[in-house]
């Protein structure tokens, strides 16, 4: 009886410690996670094992291209370079999640979590998409040459990772993002800086209501930050100054007029008065120098 208890133990051994065993343990990772910039990021896993809490060993590998996997952490070695960056957040727990010190751009790709127990092995793959949250924008107001055509542009600037949108639109629902003219260029740090400019028309009074800059996100399909300007309006001294103009031009214009009316009368009425007084000369004249008998 002792002998046929001890071979089913021998069994039970050499049956768990086939890769067969792998029913015996649990592993349960995140498929995805999302890193922020200079952040630290957990990969969160957790197993279960018939043999209790305890683990052999964790591995975690990176795939480059190609299929070809890297080996970047190893719960018995230490590695250099950016592996010693990853640390196991606990010892002798069933919670055997894996931080990422500082993330970085560089960090963006595959993983295969690798565990081996005494019950057997599991290995699950975690995909890991490092971001860098878009700036609040900064809107600036530039005027061109057609100022004069009460003409000028709108611009918003904004820095973040991964590649994004910029949407305008005013009143908050008219949709002006074709109008815009937009492009980016990669700062020396890897992230997207993105430059939008709109073409638009300063009011010539006072309204109610804003553009809006909002940046979209694509892959989460949302917008990440936004920010609003007044609709821009003509400055009220320009304006003042004007109305004085125009003023000052009419006012000469009307002086200009009324001292012409007043000097064409004036020549008239002197003509008037030339033509009758000529006559009178004449016979006064004619008068005095006839002699008398």
């Amino acid at each position: 009886m002792g002998s046929y208890h001890t071979i089913s133990l021998l069994s039970v051994i050499l049956y768990t410690s086939t890769p067969s065993a792998q029913k015996f343990v649990t592993l349960t990772c995140n498929h995805s996670v999302t890193g922020i910039l200079n952040e630290d990021t957990t990969l969160p896993c957790t197993f279960k094992s018939i043999m209790g809490k305890t683990f052999n060993v964790i591995e975690l590998s990176k795939y480059r291209e190609g299929g070809e996997a890297k080996h970047v952490f190893n719960s018995k070695e230490s590695f250099r370079e950016a592996q010693d960056r990853i640390k196991l957040l606990h010892q002798d727990s069933q919670d055997i999640s894996l931080v990422i010190q500082k993330t970085q751009l560089s960090d963006n790709g595959t993983y295969q979590y690798y565990l081996e127990t005494s019950a057997g092995y599991r290995t699950q793959d975690i995909a890991l998409k490092v971001k860098a949250p878009y700036n609040l924008p900064e809107v600036t107001l530039f005027p061109n040459l057609t100022r004069t055509m009460r003409r000028t542009n709108l611009t918003c600037e904004t820095t973040g990772y991964p590649l994004a949108q910029i949407h305008w639109f005013v009143y908050d629902k008219k949709n002006l993002t074709l109008e815009a003219e937009t492009n980016n260029v990669t700062t020396p740090q890897g992230l997207f800086k993105i430059t939008s400019t709109l073409p638009i028309r300063i009011a010539e009074s006072a309204l109610e209501g804003y553009y809006t800059c909002a940046v979209w996100n694509e892959e989460e399909q949302k917008y990440e930050v936004q920010k609003h300007f007044p609709i821009p309006v003509l400055d009220a001294s320009n304006q003042s100054r004007q109305s004085e103009g125009k003023k000052n031009k009419v006012l000469t214009a009307v002086f200009v007029i009324v001292a012409a009316l007043l000097s064409g009368i004036a020549i008239l009425i002197f003509l008037r008065f030339r033509r009758r007084f000529r006559p009178a000369v004449r016979r006064e004249s004619k008068f005095v120098m006839v002699p008398s008998d």
